[in-house]
């Protein structure tokens, strides 16, 4: 069935030249292709295929492309799943990473020109989120962007400068999605200099010390920079475990003198914007400033030299600008970014306790792409994605594989399953705050400058006695995993569409299987769970649907449970 979203499409430039363009695949963009896919498993699945919904009906594979899109993307329907079945996963990656992005700011003016109040605060953030995660064909950026945004943290919580301004929020998500596909030294930089996460980290109009005053550098970012966004606590083998010392215990990778040195070279940097001056007030027109990246103004930078890691000295007598890139460097080149950034992307995408040698097979990417160049992001988006552990599945025998999938992930793909419609932008904005009040988890929002939830949170139970970690597990508590369950029962209960009011839900496909509980359930299953659900769990659902004449409300019913299953809200 051909789909498509009515409200808010994003239009994208295709770079038309005379003779040829880039387009993507899927989405009614499908004829008179035909796919060869790079998977020699003929055994499992036909290795030719057309990309037309009906060639790919191996559910074998189409629970493994649907495992495989739940861990790269915000969510995908059936007929993408059919799609990517047939071409492979390796060529689905080198296709997105092809595929033109939109700059998030733009779309995010336009939404707030067609809302009600005419105004670009966080909720239009949210807005313009939502609606780039349902409609843009770029989802392995996107997926990226919003996990770099739980890495790299900048957060509107508590602000009413980011409540009010929202394009604080979009020019620091811009910053993450141009750079998902490009190099870790350029994404550090760039995070870096960002206005808004100057604004949060406290090095916007950081000056040089003062001691007449009592002024001294401010240490937040340097601390920051170098525990959350590079190199970690502590020094890390290339697999991810920590060293030892002599005695057996770990060597942390920093110390407190490090934090003052890193804080001189994060002196001077002020508002980039043209009009721009040092000490400008942050509530000065920041959709202004937001848009810029920082500038040095080298009267206020720290001069002479800076002590830094693995004996590095930053010479005196540089430019501020000098210093910082080589500050940026000294943390690039540290051998632990591999498997600390590494290890991070794996379990946002992946698995929360991957192995030791998985690890070490994603820092050996980071270290050295083919062409030997290090930290491209590709290539190391590539080694998580496609790694041998990420693509094996086996729920009864890997009981330490997988992950508990985040609220937002679940809700996002819900959404992009079944293709929703909604009449007016001022829906959208609703559906967002519902979301945030009901759930407690939205883009940028985290409480903290350490996400939503800790890498190596342990939930107490078997888990913890099996020394395992289960990061989502921190916001999973008995508030929130009842909120979840209550907002899925609205979702499919208690709301009818209502043009203007309610995003109307395309079920047809679906409505078609009402009557045969066996093949819906089957359905529900593969775009859903991938495939995943026990026969205990489909069990239990065919006997709730099979009580129940009317088929909206089997297909309802059957969505509901599916949604709130355990075999579900874990991704294996």
């Amino acid at each position: 069935m051909n789909r498509t979203i009515t409200a808010l499409a994003v239009c994208l430039s295709l770079g038309l030249s005379s003779q040829t363009h880039l387009d993507f695949l899927g989405a009614g963009h499908d004829q008179g292709i035909r796919v060869l896919s790079s998977d020699d498993a003929a055994g499992v699945s036909s290795r030719y295929g057309t990309i037309d919904g009906f060639e790919i009906s191996d559910p074998v594979a189409l629970a493994d492309a649907s495992r495989f899109l739940a861990q790269a993307t915000l969510g995908y329907d059936y007929e993408t799943m059919q799609m990517v079945a047939a071409m492979g996963f390796e060529a689905w990656i080198e296709e997105q990473f092809s595929l033109p992005h939109q700059t998030f700011l733009s779309l995010g003016e336009y939404i707030a020109e067609t809302a009600a109040d005419d105004y670009l605060g966080i909720a239009e953030f949210r807005s313009t989120w939502l609606t780039y995660s349902l409609t843009t064909p770029d989802q392995l950026r996107q997926r990226l962007a919003y996990n770099l945004s739980e890495f790299f943290v900048v957060s509107g919580f508590g602000s009413d400068l980011f409540e009010d301004y929202g394009t604080l929020s979009g020019a620091y998500y811009d910053v993450l999605q141009r750079n998902a596909f490009g190099n870790y030294r350029e994404l550090l930089e760039d995070v870096s200099l960002n206005s808004s996460m100057g604004v949060y980290l406290s090095h916007m109009h950081n000056p040089k010390t003062d001691s007449i005053n009592n002024i001294h550098p401010d240490e937040n970012y340097a601390r920051e920079i170098m525990q959350l966004f590079s190199i970690g606590l502590y020094e890390l083998n290339p697999d991810g475990t920590r060293k030892l010392d002599v005695n057996g215990n770990e060597i942390p990778t920093y110390d407190n003198e490090d934090i003052r040195q890193f804080a001189k070279i994060f002196t001077g940097w002020g508002d980039g914007a043209p009009d721009g001056y040092w000490g400008r007030p942050q509530d000065e027109d920041p959709d202004i400033f937001a848009i810029y990246p920082m500038r040095m103004y080298e009267d206020y930078h720290e001069p002479g030299p800076k002590n830094l890691l693995n004996g590095l000295v930053v010479p005196a007598g540089q430019s501020g600008v000098q210093d910082f890139n080589d500050a940026l460097d000294n943390l690039f080149d540290h051998p632990n970014v591999g498997p600390f950034f590494g290890r991070a992307l794996i379990q946002f995408l992946v698995s929360s306790n991957p192995s030791p040698a998985y690890v070490q097979r994603v820092n050996d990417a980071f270290v050295a792409n083919a062409n030997g160049a290090r930290g491209d992001m590709q290539a190391l988006v590539s080694a998580v994605l496609l790694d041998p552990e990420a693509r094996t599945c086996n729920p009864e025998s890997q009981t330490q594989s997988g992950k508990l999938r985040e609220p937002l992930l679940r809700y996002t793909g819900f959404l992009r399953a079944f293709n929703p419609q909604w009449d007016q932008t001022d829906v959208i904005l609703d559906q967002m705050e519902l979301f945030s009040e009901q759930i407690g988890q939205v883009p940028m929002y985290s409480p903290t400058v350490f996400n939503f939830f800790l890498p190596d949170f342990q939930p107490q139970g078997d888990m913890t006695a099996a020394g395992l970690v289960g990061p989502v597990f921190q916001i999973h508590n008995s508030t929130t995993s009842v909120s979840f369950v209550n907002a899925v029962g609205a979702w499919h209960f208690d709301q009818e569409y209502i043009p203007g009011a309610n995003p109307y839900m395309d079920y047809s496909d679906e409505m078609t299987l009402a009557n045969d509980p066996i093949a819906l359930v089957e359905r529900l299953n593969l775009i859903l769970a991938c495939g995943q659900l026990s026969a205990r769990t489909e069990n239990i659902i065919l006997n709730a649907i099979s009580q129940l004449d009317d088929p909206e409300d089997r297909l309802n019913m059957a969505l509901y449970l599916t949604m709130i299953a355990p075999d579900y809200a874990v991704l294996k």
